[in-house]
């Protein structure tokens, strides 16, 4: 049985990595409620694939924000 590596700073369980770069992704569209999740690479990616694919069963004022990596704030960062 293969044990999982997992990033203990990233919410996800997805990581490939046991360390490295997290960033803040918002749990709501305007990302006014302060809510967030702290996401490795890998799980963004997957998350990301996951809000697509929800996004096309949803309503335009219901959908999930799509963000790039990049635009995102790195966690631990001021």
């Amino acid at each position: 049985m293969r044990t999982r590596t997992l990033n203990p700073n990233c919410d996800g369980d997805k990581c490939r990595k046991e360390s490295g770069e997290v960033r803040l992704l918002p749990l709501d569209k305007a990302g006014t409620h302060g809510g967030n999740i702290i996401l490795c690479r890998a799980c963004y990616e997957y998350e990301i694939a996951y809000r697509k694919e929800r996004n096309a069963e949803l309503s335009a004022g219901c959908q999930f924000d799509l963000p790039a990596w990049e635009s995102l704030k790195v966690y631990g960062e001021d």
